[in-house]
């Protein structure tokens, strides 16, 4: 049932799924043929930190520049994660959030734009983050 939700491209975004929730989902969508990345952002102490370790983690191209706007590309480009679907899972984004809220707001801003265009596309792609926070739902439940 969980292969089914996220192969459902209208119904990916980004969510809050708690820690203990992740390795199911994570098994799910390496079944259904998915592309799978963690990244964690726990000693992360701003912008270019978070999005460095988010480069590496993706497997972005060399071009990457470790920016917003070059998040934003490299998330939207259909060429660079040519898997069924993508999840994404990020790790430890209270630390940010504390130190650094501009950012964070920021970081979600681009991962909630990635994933309109994404589903625009109609291409699943989730990133679920561990970080509870108001504006994001918690992950549906299959």
């Amino acid at each position: 049932m969980r292969d089914k939700l996220l192969k459902n491209a209208s119904s990916s975004g980004v969510f809050h799924l708690a820690p203990a929730r992740q390795e199911a989902i994570e098994k799910a969508a390496r079944h259904a043929g998915f592309f799978v990345a963690r990244a964690d952002l726990g000693q992360t102490s701003a912008a270019p930190d978070a999005l460095r370790k988010l480069g590496i983690a993706l497997h972005f191209p060399d071009w990457y520049g470790a920016n917003f706007d070059a998040l934003y590309d490299c998330l939207t480009d259909p060429d660079g994660m040519p898997a069924k679907g993508q999840l994404l899972l990020i790790d430890g984004l209270a630390q940010l959030q504390a130190i650094a809220p501009t950012d964070y707001a920021t970081l979600i801003n681009v991962f909630l734009a990635a994933a309109e265009a994404r589903r625009a596309m109609n291409s699943a792609f989730w990133v679920l983050i561990d970080t509870p926070t108001r504006a994001i739902p918690s992950f549906p439940e299959a």
